[in-house]
């Protein structure tokens, strides 16, 4: 039998919401990092009901930092401004707008190497800032999604685990 080989976050160069260009997972700020990734515009409820578990749990896993990555597609330029700054104008935190970086790239070369099939979900990820996906799940937060998470943040935060 042979053992699935390891998810690894793709590498991506973008800018956040600042105007910082930032290359991943190099640039991931923390230990653990629960990066939540979302392919169309009424998918940010979603990624809005896992937001104060995030916050909550930044406060109890101090090396623990959230990312959002919108996966729009490829886009000319002018296009880019145009989303950026609406983005921008709707994000008036700019921790949050730092933490918002938006993919402008082929949504299936960014879909593959994660394993994603189904662009009408989101997608949670805990990665290490070397790429690696630690845990998963899919879709709004749920009981099981976020008992899932704290259990394996808890475990990771003991001395040797």
């Amino acid at each position: 039998m042979q053992t699935p080989t390891p998810l690894t976050f793709p590498t991506v160069q973008a800018d956040n919401l600042e105007g910082k260009t930032l290359r991943f997972p190099q640039d991931f700020a923390g230990t653990h990092n629960l990066v939540f990734v979302a392919f169309q515009r009424n998918q940010q409820r979603e990624v809005d009901t896992w937001v104060p578990l995030a916050k909550e749990l930044m406060r109890k896993h101090p090396t623990l930092r959230t990312y959002e990555f919108p996966v729009i597609g490829k886009m000319i330029g002018m296009m880019r401004s145009f989303v950026n700054n609406g983005m921008r104008r709707g994000i008036p935190d700019p921790a949050t707008r730092a933490t918002t970086i938006t993919i402008y790239s082929d949504k299936g070369a960014f879909m593959r190497p994660l394993g994603l099939k189904d662009q009408k979900k989101i997608y949670a990820f805990l990665v290490t800032p070397k790429g690696e996906i630690l845990w998963q799940t899919e879709g709004p937060r749920t009981e099981s999604g976020e008992k899932s998470l704290r259990e394996f943040l808890d475990k990771a935060s003991k001395p040797g685990g």
